[in-house]
C-alpha cells in the first residue's frame, strides 16, 4: 500500500504543476492585473535594464507555487499522509520551477524576429 501512496503523491505533483499551478498563474495575473514585463533586448540575461519586471509579475509565480507545497508539507505529521505528499512536494516542486523558467525566459526574452 505504501507503493502506491508514492507513486500517486508522485502522478499527482506531476499533473497538479500542468492542470493547476500553470492556470492559476495565468489566471492571477489575468484578474488581477499583473503588469507584463517588456520584451528585453536580445543578449540581456544578465541585466533588465532600467526597466525591470515588477514584484508583482515575480510574486504571481512564487506565491501560488509555495502555496502548492505548503500544502502538501502540513500533512508531514500523519505518516500516511506523508507518503503521499512528500513525493507529491518532490514531483511539483523541480517541474514547477522549470516550466516557470520556460513560461517567464519566453515572455521577458524571446522575439519572434
Amino acid at each position: 500500500m505504501r507503493g502506491e501512496r508514492i507513486f500517486a503523491g508522485l502522478v499527482v505533483g506531476l499533473l497538479l504543476v500542468l492542470f493547476g499551478y500553470l492556470p492559476l498563474v495565468l489566471l492571477w495575473q489575468h484578474f488581477a492585473d499583473v503588469p507584463q514585463p517588456q520584451l528585453y533586448p536580445n543578449r540581456s540575461f544578465t541585466s533588465f535594464g532600467p526597466n525591470p519586471p515588477p514584484l508583482t509579475y515575480w510574486i504571481s509565480w512564487a506565491a501560488p507555487a509555495a502555496v502548492f507545497v505548503l500544502l502538501g508539507l502540513m500533512t508531514i505529521p500523519s505518516r500516511t499522509g506523508r507518503q503521499f505528499a512528500m513525493p507529491l512536494v518532490f514531483a511539483f516542486l523541480p517541474v514547477a520551477a522549470m516550466v516557470a523558467w520556460f513560461w517567464i525566459s519566453m515572455e521577458l526574452f524571446f522575439s519572434p524576429t
